[in-house]
């Protein structure tokens, strides 16, 4: 069951809404500005559609200032601007306010307002779930790189630096499972930026059909399925940190479309005639060798330039060993905080074997050594993680160099 939350002064047209959703949608129907607000509790609904003039009067904008309450007090609830006049300005300040819509009623039937509202419903809902799962993470797993090494001493300045600038293009290298997503959450909250959004964007995981409108959005009507406006990642992102993740994924049409808008910062939705304005600060990471890639023609030149006006190279962890009993350490108090297990040291012989081992997939590879071993630890009824306890590949790496010795 969806609940909505219905504001319009318009009786017959609250009326004939409600009856035309039927019996997957709970709607509270309000008429008046002081009935909103006196009805209007937080995570009470999943949608809100709310009228802007809740009387005759042609300067009555008072659904905006229901939207902006319900906004402080609810800020991921899906608000659709609802209004039987069609004015652009008015749709303009609603979206700024935080709506993720406007329509008008003459030009939306009845049923589609099922579809939209369920779409809407599903993006509240996400959102949500992604604003708890930052929430845990940041107190699970806050935005600071591990580490004493040199190379990780010089990470954590330059990203101080790009963070404070909070223009500047960053390119992050490193080898798959370095931590450049870390890094790209750091720059954004340790910056002038961290106030505003920060949106990551996985490239290789998008739906190559639908990318562009991932990115740009796409405006009503563009194409077959767009029934309502959607707002792309780019403008999601505006005033905050974007991150492209796999940079080097992205098609060369969708390469061409991007460089436009670093240079120009503004962009147009698919189906859209109207420039849009961003100010984001783009950082962007590949763990692929770019500069093969343009000699390949997969990789275009001028984006290149673009993107990697800032680079922070991230070293692989077998440049970095001394650090390994740091992460490990850090790992296992995360990990034990987030399982509520009693398993709360290694072994010296435990770490030996993760010092000697030279982890190809660096710094999550590690984790995921500490997350198996911490199961089998508590499969054994130990509180200490043992060389057994850790996965074949490393446990077993002990007796491959054994035998090596003892051939030698």
């Amino acid at each position: 069951m969806i609940k909505v939350l219905l504001v319009d002064d318009d009786r017959e047209f609250v009326s004939s809404l409600s009856a035309a959703l039927g019996g997957n949608f709970e709607v509270d129907k309000v008429y008046t500005f002081e009935d909103a607000l006196r009805i209007f509790e937080p995570y009470k609904y999943d949608v809100a559609l709310i009228d802007i003039r809740l009387s005759e009067s042609v300067h009555d904008k008072r659904g905006l200032d229901i939207l902006k309450e319900i906004k402080a007090q609810d800020p991921h609830l899906p608000v659709l601007i609802i209004t039987a006049y069609g004015d652009i300005d008015v749709a303009v300040e609603s979206l700024k306010l935080g709506a993720e819509d406007f329509i008008q009623k003459n030009k939306v039937s009845l049923d589609d307002y099922r579809i939209i509202l369920n779409n809407l419903f599903l993006t509240g809902k996400l959102k949500r779930k992604v604003s708890s799962l930052e929430a845990r993470l940041e107190k699970l797993d806050p935005a600071r790189i591990i580490g004493k090494d040199p190379k990780i001493e010089e990470v954590r300045k330059l990203i101080k630096l790009v963070a404070e600038d909070g223009h500047v293009n960053v390119l992050i290298r490193g080898e798959t499972g370095t931590g450049k997503e870390l890094v790209a959450r750091a720059i954004h909250s340790q910056g002038i930026r961290k106030n505003n959004p920060y949106i990551p964007v996985a490239l290789a995981s998008l739906n190559k059909e639908t990318i562009t409108s991932d990115l740009f959005g796409h405006e009503k009507g563009s194409y077959t399925g767009a029934i309502t406006r959607r707002i792309g990642f780019i403008e999601e992102a505006n005033g905050g940190v974007i991150f492209l993740d796999e940079i080097g994924e992205l098609h060369p049409e969708i390469q061409v479309k991007l460089l436009r808008v670093i240079e120009t910062k503004e962009f147009t939705r698919i189906g859209g005639n109207k420039p849009i304005k961003v100010d984001v600060q783009w950082v962007m990471a590949t763990h692929q060798n770019l500069e093969m890639m343009i000699k390949e023609g997969k990789f275009r030149e001028d984006l290149y330039y673009r993107i990697k006006t800032f680079e922070i190279y991230l070293p692989p962890l077998r440049e970095r060993k001394e650090d390994i009993p740091l992460l490990a350490h850090h790992f296992l108090s995360l990990l034990k905080e987030q399982s509520r297990i009693e398993v709360n040291a290694i072994s010296r012989e435990a770490m030996n074997l993760l010092m000697d081992y030279d982890w190809p997939g660096n710094v999550r590879e590690l984790k995921h050594c500490l997350q198996h071993a911490i199961l089998k630890a508590k499969l054994s009824g130990k509180k200490v993680i043992e060389p057994k306890h850790l996965p074949q590949e490393i446990y077993r790496q002990d007796e491959k160099d054994q035998r090596i010795a003892n051939f030698d």
